[in-house]
């Protein structure tokens, strides 16, 4: 720099740093502004030209100031300065590494100048010297391209990375709920009704509230499905799912198909009171929905069967014993001529079976 100094007109140099630090302070702050506002702006175009535009300036101040300093320097000092130039090319790599319009714009301003008037001397020494210029202009080109080609191929790899998990995110959360939904009704399914059972019964035996579970069945549906055929069968199962789900005041009370035309409702913090309040309700809605059920030998009507059970749950027991006993009532409607209703109190008092875990 003592050199340039002692050699070059100070109003030049003066010139040539108020230049390159007022566009420098431009870029600066125009990319703080952008950065603070990013989320808001829509003209990215308008931003990327500016960026790019001031980017060719920088290249320009750069390769015409040291042209204007070569015409007043010895020739081992413009070969420092043109080792400087050497120096700052690679500096466009990693500034401008994402994107090739303003690469273009700081290199090629940067280069050509000095490149041109190494020509325009006329000797030997400065042509070679240009030469080498354009061949290593060529490389630092190549290399960028490569650069490039990996930050690019880098970023459009994570992103459809992230797309591709969001999409079996998306893909998990509809199999997680295919997993428990039995898709033919749009119901919860055997698994839901087993995961839900237990979670309601280890909260009941925390909280020591009562838990009531209904089971239903419709009556004489074998018949049905022999009389209308099988898809006004499942058409059948899914109007009485639609109801039975209707039928319920309480988000908490949970509706499931136990199997075949079986259906159970989990009713949490309810005991046998209210437990046969919503049995009772639920067998008078079927009944008045007039669903023609010609085989069937109670009801001309298409009719069901409900067994419950109520407990508080205690040590010892487990959710199945509450499957268990509101299975065993619904044998005994079912067994006492059905289309009734039948709860744990009017079971016979039969030992529970051994549970085998």
């Amino acid at each position: 720099m003592a050199v340039v100094i002692n050699h070059v007109n100070i109003v030049y140099i003066f010139t040539w740093a108020l230049l390159l630090i007022g566009i420098n302070v431009y870029r600066f702050v125009d990319i703080n502004t952008t950065q603070k506002v990013i989320n808001d702006i829509t003209d990215i175009e308008g931003i990327h030209k500016r960026f790019s535009y001031s980017a060719g300036m920088i290249g320009a101040i750069y390769g015409i100031g040291i042209v204007c300093f070569f015409n007043y320097l010895p020739i081992l000092n413009q070969v420092y300065l043109l080792l400087l130039i050497a120096v700052m090319t690679p500096a466009g790599l990693v500034s401008f590494s994402s994107d090739k319009l303003s690469f273009d714009m700081y290199v090629y301003p940067l280069l050509i100048p000095p490149i041109i008037w190494l020509f325009l001397q006329g000797q030997f020494e400065y042509f070679y010297i240009g030469i080498c210029s354009i061949i290593y202009l060529c490389v630092v080109k190549k290399l960028f391209i490569w650069n490039y080609d990996t930050l690019t191929n880098a970023i459009r790899l994570k992103i459809e990375n992230a797309h591709l998990l969001e999409s079996l995110k998306i893909v998990n959360s509809r199999l997680e709920v295919l997993s428990v939904i039995d898709d033919l009704i749009n119901v919860a399914n055997r698994r839901s009704l087993d995961e839900t059972l237990e979670k309601e019964w280890l909260r009941a035996q925390r909280m020591k509230v009562p838990l009531s579970m209904l089971i239903l069945d419709i009556d004489y549906f074998k018949e049905y499905n022999d009389e209308f055929g099988h898809q006004k069968g499942d058409e059948c199962l899914t109007y009485i799912a639609k109801f039975m789900k209707e039928s319920l005041s309480r988000s908490s009370d949970f509706v499931a198909r136990y199997g075949g035309e079986e259906f159970c409702i989990i009713m949490p913090d309810t005991n046998m009171t209210g437990a046969i309040k919503l049995a009772e309700k639920i067998h008078s809605g079927i009944r008045d929905l007039k669903i023609p059920n010609p085989s069937s030998k109670v009801s001309k009507y298409l009719t069901v069967s409900i067994g419950l059970a109520s407990t508080v749950p205690v040590d010892g027991d487990t959710h199945m014993d509450l499957i268990y006993t509101s299975d065993k009532a619904l044998y005994k409607a079912k067994s006492d001529g059905r289309n009734i209703i039948r709860t744990k109190e009017m079971l016979d008092k039969n030992p529970k079976p051994q549970l085998v875990v």
